[in-house]
């Protein structure tokens, strides 16, 4: 009969080891981990496990009342029915516990739970083959961010690894575009954007869709700076379309919107923040109902791009057209920053045909272009 201590670089390790030393009747004294392993403590003699057993132990009660000292009894005694009413009441029992720290609380476990929610625990070897092939790594691998999978983690949870994508995708989809598609704009509607996205392009083709959904005139026109030179490209798209051109600037703006019968359409030209004041100035001319917002994003943009663009426009409340998809697919990446911007897509269009080249963007026909490249 004896006593040993083993040393392991794990507790199966050690256990083996122990199990070939004393036998099926060996009794666990004490495990410690340490670095670079685990020690266990075993024995098969009687004497030694009879010592052990009688050693004195802390009771749960005492360490539970040296925690909550405040408790005058720990655990509170079985009550009847009738002396549930004379129990009491929390507030009295911990005191000092405010209701400002139990929001806190409630707000750190809310804030955990998101933390952990998608969180993978491994041993030194990484990921399993099981763990790997679950829905949320593989969208994690096809370039989605992980605030916007969890966020959209209810939709597939249970799921198969390939009904579980489309059902993200799907849930993705409702989330980035309108209830209802947009056939209609308001009366006056603003194509914004940076150089290069194609809103000149843009501010035709809508004006070519809507000629079939309004009866009233609709007028192009080119928001820019009094001394800006002459911009030729949208006066060229409009002798196609047969649709009359004008020019605004800050200082012609309000009498010319108020002024101006039908529909406009126009194509800003403006700095982001200079427009964003001139409209919120505006704000006593024209109600918000009249105005429909649009900033053009080409396919392919990178996040910082896209967050740029919806924060310069958030007070305008936008709507999103992405443009050039005849050019470069829409990324992962791309929709994600979308999705966390909290911005609608209202139509998907190419860069080479005006007419019948614009798409509403339902939910339906994004998720079917997500499931087909994303």
């Amino acid at each position: 009969m004896t006593t040993i201590k083993i040393t392991a670089r794990d507790s199966s390790t050690a256990m083996e080891e122990i199990s070939k030393k004393l036998g099926a009747d060996a009794f666990i004294l004490a495990t410690t981990s340490h670095e670079g392993g685990v020690e266990i403590e075993a024995t098969n003699d009687p004497e030694e496990l009879k010592k052990f057993s009688n050693k004195p132990r802390k009771k749960f009660s005492n360490l539970m009342r040296k925690e909550l000292g405040n408790v005058a009894t720990f655990p509170i005694s079985k009550n009847n029915f009738n002396e549930l009413r004379s129990l009491p009441q929390s507030n009295k029992i911990i005191p000092n516990l405010a209701q400002s720290d139990l929001s806190v609380l409630n707000s750190n476990i809310s804030s955990l739970r998101d933390e952990i929610r998608g969180m993978y625990i491994t041993g030194s070897e990484g990921l399993g083959v099981e763990l790997g092939e679950s829905t949320f790594v593989k969208l994690q691998q096809a370039g989605f961010d992980t605030e916007v999978i969890k966020a959209l983690s209810p939709a597939f949870s249970g799921l198969s690894i390939e009904r579980g994508r489309i059902a993200f995708m799907k849930s993705l989809a409702a989330s980035l575009t309108l209830e209802e598609p947009f056939r209609k704009f308001n009366r006056i509607t603003f194509v914004n954007g940076f150089s290069g996205v194609g809103k000149t392009t843009l501010t035709a083709k809508l004006s070519a869709a809507q000629q079939e959904n309004v009866t009233d005139n609709i007028v192009l026109a080119k928001l820019g700076y009094k001394s800006d030179p002459p911009d030729e490209s949208l006066r060229y798209h409009a002798r196609m379309l047969n649709k009359p051109v004008i020019r605004l600037n800050p200082e012609n703006f309000i009498e010319t919107l108020v002024s101006t019968k039908g529909q406009m359409l126009i194509d800003v030209s403006l700095d982001a923040t200079d427009f964003v004041r001139l409209i919120l100035g505006a704000v006593d001319f024209l109600s918000r109902d009249e105005i429909t917002s649009i900033v053009a994003v080409p396919s392919g943009s990178n996040n910082a791009f896209i967050n740029r663009q919806a924060s310069l426009f958030e007070d305008l409340e936008p709507y999103i057209i992405l443009t050039k998809l005849d050019e470069c697919d829409i990324s992962s990446n791309e929709m994600s920053e979308i999705f966390k911007n909290g911005i609608k897509i209202s139509h998907l269009t190419g860069s080479k045909s005006i007419v019948d080249s614009l798409s509403c963007c339902s939910s339906e026909i994004l998720t079917q272009y997500l499931i087909e490249n994303c």
